[in-house]
């Protein structure tokens, strides 16, 4: 997408996208290892996405929409894993507050 952080010229395309100047991306490669609806309440859908690192799932959404004849876009995001980290598997605020506070006591 033209608001991305994908360089061109060494430079952020967002950059000259936020100027209002035409942006023209090749596309790239990237690979989906897993799609799954999740939830269909029409006009909405839901899905989980398992897909190599550059892929773009609000222009995911978008390729979708086309595929499907209508139009696409996201209302709602959300990362639940980068890499080893799950998003289920972190700390709340409050157990990482006390461990901070917990360390700062110990320390003296």
């Amino acid at each position: 997408p033209a608001h991305s952080a994908i360089k061109q010229q060494g430079k952020p395309v967002y950059l000259a996208a936020r100027k209002g100047e035409a942006v023209a991306l090749e596309p790239r490669p990237v690979t989906i290892y897993r799609f799954e609806l999740t939830k269909i309440n029409l006009p909405r859908i839901e899905f989980l996405v398992e897909c190599s690192t550059g892929t773009y799932i609000r222009s995911l959404a978008h390729d979708l929409g086309q595929a499907l004849g209508t139009g696409a876009y996201l209302s709602a995001l959300r990362r639940t894993a980068i890499g080893d980290f799950q998003a289920d598997a972190a700390e709340t605020v409050e157990s990482f507050e006390e461990k901070v506070k917990s360390l700062l006591a110990s320390e003296g």
